[in-house]
């Protein structure tokens, strides 16, 4: 009887709700005059543009590796600087400039990059580390949902050592001899990075670099060692789908290809609903026109909001500092995913803290049509158990500045780095180069830009928010 009486109220409900637009949205050209269809069509407009912004933000570190995968796989009109095959390394053997970062948003300019693109479905993918004898390096190992892990100087150690990617699909047995790290996604992305102290000592770095090897399991069990020889790279199209509803045929088929993380069933419930989720086939041909409208205003509208993300405060601020330290590990914050991830894709915090300076004291921004001046007291410098560095970036788009120096980074592991007797330390960051002999230059462009300071292997007083570095002048 109490299911009955629901029935009736709700049928009534509806009925009387049917009888006026009730969903605030706009009426579109070519939608339903009749009351009863049009409160459908708005119904599944609304739902739609809801759950496909939430998806979008949800799915869009998936896609975008994804889109960076095959940019760098695959040939396309000469437009990419990374293209190597997948399982094989792209080694890096100069530092990153405005005309070679290739994609990477905001690169550093203190270490050679080393790239690769990963498909573990078949069978799991060797890494051999060389031993560097106590140089830095890392290996930031991201799965396909911008989980981070890494390997390097800091946990393991810099002697020769062999790891082994292991994806969610392998079920044998792996050798003693191999370290582990498992993938929970089909797919991975490698970005490491070996330590330039200056120009003199590029060669030698980018020597440490050449000793980096991906070789399948099976081959390495045959005893192969050094990486194969590569396949012809194939052809391809460009192909962007962030922007269009091929997002959602993207993160569809990756949904259905991968294994589900722990916990999101009900989520993924809503996706399939509205046509992408990983129990049906996305179709756009398929789906109403209301819903079609509904996703592509939610593209727009999650594009949106990650460009608000991006420019929102951060809560740990130190002298103007933003500290982002929740990056890496995001577990059911898929703002901050993809947030993080449509700026650019980051380490852990325990390996590099990345410290963003926006403005000055005064809360103008930063601009090379001004100087303005960072002093590092005695015993202010930032507690890096490697090193630490100082950059600028364009505020437009991620990008190092041009400048006559040739010049886009600063920091104490370079040979000419000038400190004072008592261990303070002064970076003008201007056009032109300073006058003092002592100061050090970050030379920058024209225009609006930030600063980022990263500290590789930061100390404690780092992470728990002890040491802050000095406000700019």
């Amino acid at each position: 009887m109490k299911v009955a009486s629901a029935v009736v109220v709700l049928l009534v409900s509806l009925l009387a709700w049917a009888g006026k637009p009730a969903l605030a949205a706009e009426v579109a050209p070519g939608m339903p005059t009749d009351p009863r269809l049009l409160a459908t069509a708005q119904l599944e407009e609304a739902q739609a543009h809801h759950i496909g912004t939430l998806g979008y933000l949800y799915g869009f570190p998936m896609v975008d590796l994804l889109q960076n995968m095959y940019l760098e796989t695959r040939r396309i009109d000469g437009s990419r600087f990374v293209q190597v095959p997948i399982n094989h390394f792209h080694r890096s053997a100069q530092l990153v400039t405005p005309a070679t970062s290739a994609g990477l948003r905001a690169p550093n300019s203190d270490t050679l990059y080393l790239r690769g693109w990963f498909d573990l479905k078949d069978e799991p993918v060797v890494i051999r580390a060389p031993d560097t004898a106590g140089r830095y390096y890392t290996l930031a190992i991201t799965d396909f949902r911008s989980e981070v892990q890494h390997v390097g100087r800091r946990n393991t150690g810099t002697s020769q050592r062999d790891f082994v990617l292991v994806g969610p699909a392998f079920a044998g047995e792996l050798p003693a001899e191999l370290t582990a790290v498992h993938v929970p996604t089909h797919q991975a992305w490698i970005l490491g990075r070996v330590l330039v102290s200056g120009p003199q000592d590029l060669a030698a770095a980018s020597a440490e670099l050449e000793g980096f090897e991906a070789v399948p399991l099976s081959q390495w069990r045959q005893g192969v060692r050094r990486t194969p020889a590569a396949d012809e790279l194939p052809t391809g199209e460009p192909w962007r789908p962030t922007e269009t509803l091929e997002f959602f045929a993207t993160l569809n088929w990756w949904l259905r290809d991968n294994p589900r993380a722990a916990a999101e069933e009900a989520l993924l419930a809503q996706f399939d609903a509205v046509g992408f989720g990983p129990g049906v086939i996305f179709d756009a041909g398929k789906l109403s026109e209301a819903t079609v409208r509904g996703l592509r205003r939610a593209i727009d509208d999650a594009r949106a909001m990650l460009r608000a993300a991006s420019r929102r405060p951060l809560t740990d601020v130190r002298n103007g500092w933003m500290f982002p330290l929740a990056l890496g590990r995001y577990g059911h914050d898929y703002l901050m995913r993809a947030t993080v991830a449509f700026g650019g894709y980051a380490n852990l915090p325990e390996e590099t803290v990345y410290a963003a300076l926006t403005g000055d004291a005064q809360g103008r921004p930063l601009t090379g049509d001004r100087d303005h001046v960072l002093r590092f007291p005695a015993g202010s410098r930032p507690p890096a158990g490697a090193f630490w560095s100082l950059s600028a970036y364009r505020n437009a788009d991620f990008s190092f500045m041009e400048n006559p120096a040739g010049r886009y980074s600063v920091g104490d592991h370079f040979p000419d780095f000038r400190t004072a007797a008592d261990g303070s330390f002064t970076i003008r960051i201007s056009q032109r180069p300073p006058q003092d002999p002592l100061e050090n230059w970050l030379p920058v462009g024209e225009g609006p830009f930030y600063l980022i300071m990263r500290i590789y292997e930061p100390g404690p007083e780092v992470l728990d928010g002890r040491y802050a570095p000095p406000a700019i002048e």
